[in-house]
């Protein structure tokens, strides 16, 4: 079976973790689009014989001739299924008329609340619109959603553990201050990912009198100057407010005790995944897209959505309540073995071979 994945450079984690597997079990031909191409892409691309092909901006005139020479390029090839790790818009006008065995991922059947990406948005209403039947998601959840909104049910490319982080030259960061649980928070802060019940439950548990440490990672995208006040007003915590390059990523989780993820939306959550590779456990909010991937107690926690609960779970850590060393072994044994590309990869060729 001849296989072409094309992914992009929002997606090279996951994605590396996907290819290394599937590239063992089919004839799979690989493309990585982005705007420019960077060391990082460089890596990638040599590692599995990828192509790397630039792609324009949407407005840019010139972008609908570029797709089209590059989907001829695809179709030249004769594959058996196509499989698109999203579509650019123009893609989306071109691939029904061009192609009839191809598959799309769609990540966020339910957007992100809040979220100001107008070309993320018309992608997500063309792809809906031009080729329903073809969509796949990347978690049960997400299909579920999707099937009480049209009425089927859509293929699941569930996502995997990302060991993209353990595979790379990575950045030596100072350890942090040793004794006290390290909790931290990794990832662009954009306003779904719920920072101020982080923030609140970090003002509680000092008013409560507790030794603790809370290290923020990512760039603030929204309420920049109020968020960073009350981050650096709080006795314990450090805010890195910078985009992370991928070669500190190893460090980062290696430096911490305990990711914290206070979403009050989830779609599928990578920062989740990279830590189960690093063997890191979570502190979540209790939402369908975090309860398909933790169960509660054995190889990570969830919290009732509240600053007050979310306050309370961490307290349980810090006073050792909650053995960190029960939830990595319970990664090791559950998580790891639920999710890893390993036993995610008959259920991915039975995708491909459905479209067949």
């Amino acid at each position: 079976m001849k296989v072409i994945y094309l992914s992009s450079e929002s997606y090279i984690d996951h994605s590396y973790t996907i290819v290394e597997e599937l590239q063992k079990h089919v004839d799979l031909s690989v493309f990585l689009q982005a705007k420019e191409r960077t060391e990082e892409i460089d890596s990638w691309c040599n590692k599995f014989n990828a192509e790397f092909y630039p792609r324009k901006r949407f407005r840019n005139p010139l972008s609908i001739f570029k797709e089209i020479i590059f989907l001829r390029k695809i179709r030249d090839m004769k594959p058996d299924v196509i499989w698109f790790n999203t579509m650019t818009v123009y893609q989306l006008l071109l691939v029904p008329r061009m192609f009839k065995k191809y598959l799309v991922m769609m990540h966020d059947v339910e957007e992100h609340p809040e979220s100001r990406d107008k070309h993320g948005k018309l992608t997500v209403k063309l792809t809906l619109m031009l080729a329903k039947k073809h969509i796949t998601t990347a978690s049960k959840t997400q299909a579920g959603i999707f099937k009480r909104r049209f009425g089927f049910a859509p293929k699941v490319f569930q996502l995997p553990v990302i060991n993209y982080y353990s595979g790379q030259e990575h950045d030596i960061i100072p350890a942090t201050e040793p004794g006290r649980v390290r909790f931290f928070f990794f990832g662009s802060v954009e306003a779904y990912k719920g920072i101020e019940l982080l923030i609140d439950a970090a003002e509680i548990l000092e008013k409560r009198g507790l030794e603790f440490g809370l290290n923020v990672y990512g760039k603030l995208k929204y309420s920049r100057e109020e968020i960073r006040t009350r981050i650096l007003g709080l006795k314990n915590a450090e805010l890195h407010d910078e985009f992370i390059n991928y070669r500190k990523v190893r460090s980062i989780y290696s430096q911490n005790d305990i990711l914290v993820l206070p979403y009050t939306q989830v779609t599928q959550c990578g920062p989740l995944l990279i830590g189960f590779s690093e063997g890191v456990p979570a502190i979540c909010s209790d939402l369908p897209g975090f309860r398909e991937y933790i169960t509660d107690g054995e190889d990570g926690l969830l919290f009732e959505n509240t600053a007050e609960s979310l306050a309370d779970k961490m307290e349980l850590v810090i006073k050792r309540k909650v053995s960190l060393e029960k939830l990595k072994k319970g990664i090791e044994e559950i998580a790891m073995k639920s999710f890893s590309m390993e036993n995610l990869l008959e259920e991915y060729i039975r995708n491909f071979e459905s479209v067949l």
